[in-house]
């Protein structure tokens, strides 16, 4: 009876730890993907300094506001199920990439470009190992940064 009751706390903490890294990863990847995204598509309109960075700040935090909602919600719903549907590795990265454009295709071209950059940064991110203090820095930097923009 101990054996069991040891096991499920076991499995519970695992399970936490594993959500808390998870957790780590996507709100990184909103971070990154909304830059990225941002970055590409005011860059296809042409270049001009003024027009850029207004352009590229009000476009990066209308992403980010999605991605880091929508986006990380999605996100978590598309490798669960993913995971349910398959257990060969490659079937359920394709099955997982196929749900993200399904979701992103909801917010139309716009959301299908930032649902695609999403998952192809958060499974590079996958392969890294995140602290918590990473993730602080770069959410109190977009913070900062749109401090800055309002007062400015």
């Amino acid at each position: 009876m101990k054996y069991i009751i040891r096991c499920k706390l076991i499995t519970k903490i695992i399970r936490e730890w594993e959500i808390a890294i998870i957790l780590k990863r996507k709100i990184l990847t909103a971070i990154l993907s909304s830059l990225l995204f941002a970055l590409i598509f005011s860059l296809l309109g042409g270049f001009e300094v003024n027009r850029f960075f207004n352009l590229y700040l009000n476009l990066y935090y209308l992403n980010f506001m999605f991605v880091i909602t929508y986006g990380v919600i999605a996100s978590f719903f598309s490798d669960w199920l993913s995971r349910q549907i398959s257990k060969k590795a490659y079937t359920r990265e394709i099955t997982a990439f196929l749900i993200h454009c399904c979701c992103g295709a909801v917010l139309l071209v716009f959301g299908l470009g930032s649902a695609i950059l999403f998952f192809i940064i958060d499974r590079l991110l996958g392969r890294v190992k995140i602290g918590w203090m990473s993730v602080i820095i770069a959410l109190l930097i977009v913070v900062l940064v749109f401090i800055y923009m309002i007062i400015r």
